[in-house]
Order: C-alpha cells, then sequence, then structure tokens
C-alpha cells in the first residue's frame, strides 16, 4: 500500500498506531494485506453511522464506514482481521474478528474495543492482540 495515495483520514489512523516505524502497533501484531474505507482523499473524513457487527445467513461482518483493516498473525488456519474503525464522534473502534467457515457471527468477534482515542490506538491494538493470543491461542504466536 502507498502512503501517498492514501487518504488523509487513512493516513492518520496508521500514523496514530505508529505505522511508519518500529515500534508500530502493526509490526506487533504481525499485519498483512491492507484495505480501507474512506470515501473522501483529502481532509479528514468521518462515518456517519457507528461500526456494528451485521448477521445474515451467510454469516456475520463488521459494517463500517471509515477505516483500516488488515490480516494479523493470529491461530493456524483462522483468519485473523484486525478492523479500526473510525466513528462519527472522533473515536476509534478496535475490532479483531475470526472469520472461518464453522464460527457463528455471534462468536467471530474476538474482541471490540469503543471508545478509543488518537493517543492509546496503538496500546490498544496491542493489548487486543495480546488478549486474543492468550485466550485463543494457548499464549503462541504461529511463526507462519
Amino acid at each position: 500500500m502507498n502512503c501517498k495515495t492514501l487518504p488523509d483520514t487513512i493516513r492518520t489512523i496508521i500514523a496514530q498506531a505508529w505505522g511508519h516505524s518500529l515500534r508500530s502497533a502493526f509490526i506487533y501484531v504481525g499485519t498483512y494485506d491492507y484495505s480501507y474505507r474512506c470515501a473522501e482523499l483529502h481532509g479528514e473524513y468521518r462515518s456517519g453511522r457507528p461500526s456494528r457487527l451485521v448477521t445474515g445467513q451467510a454469516g456475520g461482518y463488521v459494517d463500517y464506514e471509515v477505516g483500516l483493516q488488515c490480516q494479523v498473525n493470529g491461530k493456524r488456519g483462522k483468519a485473523w482481521t484486525l478492523i479500526i474503525a473510525y466513528e462519527p464522534d472522533d473515536t476509534y473502534t478496535v475490532w479483531l474478528i475470526e472469520g472461518h467457515r464453522e464460527r457463528s457471527a455471534e462468536s467471530m468477534v474476538l474482541a471490540r474495543v469503543e471508545d478509543v482515542y488518537c493517543d492509546t490506538l496503538q496500546s490498544v491494538i496491542e493489548s487486543v492482540y495480546d488478549r486474543a493470543i492468550q485466550e485463543h491461542n494457548d499464549g503462541f504466536i504461529p511463526l507462519s
């Protein structure tokens, strides 16, 4: 992902998670396969509605208007996704979800932390990941 072509709001999210340094929360949790949602390229663009878990016939998903999403180094054979949703009240909601065929929409959310301010974003991402590794992977981080 080329940061120079990203919307300003997405670049801000990355910067607030120390995304351009070795202290980055993204390095800590082993992120890859980034994608984002943001309708406006220039200036701050805030979501018009809060993020939420949507349940459908084919499972569930996190619905959000503005934010960054990436895969993280989680449980082997399971797809762990980190979502940082930018909310209408100028805070973030950090979601960690596990998506696979056997998991229902209600149980796919490994963690959800609301009302995250920019100055705590990095530590919240790291603590959410640490708790999920302890609870769902017996404390072991897979190396591949």
